[in-house]
């Protein structure tokens, strides 16, 4: 039986000012009238019942996350009471679905990836169930094959082949994100993957994995694999529990782990110039969405969520107007973004365009 979680946690800050307080990057409609969650809860739903599918989230989105997705179920909506990273997360989901003796395979995915081919994504999960299956690598990782030097993304190296699929692979290791000559390295050599944050795991093989790698983690979660315990609980594991990636707690660690190469098209949607490369693009390289008066203007991004964007005589900016607040920014350096909102966090008097 198959089961899936949505990772839903995280805030988009390079999206900022268009993802802002309780409108995160995974509910923003970037491509439409569908958000990147709501589209991403209708490729799950392509193959699941909705009462198969967790969220995980904060405390603060579930009012606009269950208006965003009304069929969730009562039960399926994991409230984290502090971010910690997609570690503890997935941590968590695996040890409430272990209750009762249950031990399903999980499907888990981030909330905000753009993946428009939903059969050509399904086969790459029949894949990876087909290997998740095996004793010997009930972990499974999708990597996407490299079309471009990244820095923003980590990197899987593969090793040899494995028997379940014409796809699948034993992995060497995992790189961190690389800086610019590295990157390039990478992706002139074959045998390298964009780590992409999608899984499929056997549920009780990552608790096992985490007892072994991080005991007080796996200790917390005990309560939670009880059928007489539950949400009432999450709160004490979440504040107690590390924040770290699943990747650096687990798989980066564990020997149980494979590999499929990924057949359908993806992007993690990381930042604006990221958001550019699946939209609108005129005769002379920009990207747009609402309203723009371009005149001498190449390779820029443009995002009006209201009103009129004019630019004349630049190259390579992101110009974004949403709401009270207009971002001007390097389109080179779309993924300092972020740096934006740290500072504005600094900045009590300007808290409210956080």
């Amino acid at each position: 039986m198959l089961e899936a979680v949505i990772l839903a946690g995280g805030r988009g800050e390079r999206f900022w000012p268009l993802s802002r307080g309780g409108q995160p990057k995974q509910l923003l409609r970037l491509f439409g009238e569908t958000s990147l969650l709501r589209a991403t809860w209708e490729r799950l739903r392509h193959r699941l019942d909705a009462a198969s599918i967790r969220v995980v989230a904060g405390a603060d989105l579930e009012r606009v996350v269950r208006a965003e997705l009304p069929e969730l179920g009562p039960s399926g909506y994991v409230r984290e009471p502090v971010g910690r990273n997609t570690g503890p997360a997935c941590a968590v989901a695996a040890a409430m679905a272990t209750r009762e003796g249950r031990d399903p395979l999980q499907l888990v995915v981030p909330a905000d990836h753009w993946i428009p081919e939903t059969e050509r994504f399904w086969q790459g999960v029949d894949e990876a169930v087909a290997v998740a299956a095996a004793e010997d690598a009930p972990l499974v990782t999708f990597g996407v094959p490299i079309r471009r030097p990244e820095t923003g993304y980590g990197y899987i190296e593969r090793a040899a082949a494995r028997p379940e699929g014409p796809h699948a692979y034993r992995i060497a290791r995992f790189h961190e994100k690389p800086d610019a000559a590295t990157a390039q390295r990478y992706a002139a050599q074959p045998g390298y993957y964009w780590n992409s944050g999608i899984f499929v795991w056997r549920a009780g093989a990552l608790l096992e994995e985490i007892g072994r790698l991080l005991p007080d983690l796996a200790a917390a979660l005990a309560p939670l694999r009880r059928p007489d315990d539950g949400h009432h609980r999450l709160g004490e594991v979440f504040v107690a529990a590390p924040s770290i990636s699943i990747d650096h707690a687990v798989l980066e660690h564990s020997p149980r782990i494979a590999v499929v190469e990924a057949g359908f098209a993806w992007n993690d949607l990381g930042n604006w110039s990221s958001w550019a490369e699946h939209v609108s693009v005129d005769a002379e390289g920009n990207a747009h969405r609402g309203a723009s008066l371009r005149v001498d203007a190449h390779d820029c991004v443009l995002y009006a969520e209201t009103g009129l964007i004019a630019v004349l005589g630049v190259r390579d900016l992101i110009v974004v107007r949403a709401g009270d607040v207009t971002l001007v920014a390097d389109r080179n350096r779309a993924q300092e973004v972020r740096r934006l909102v740290e500072t504005l966090r600094e900045r009590p008097e300007l808290k409210d365009y956080l």
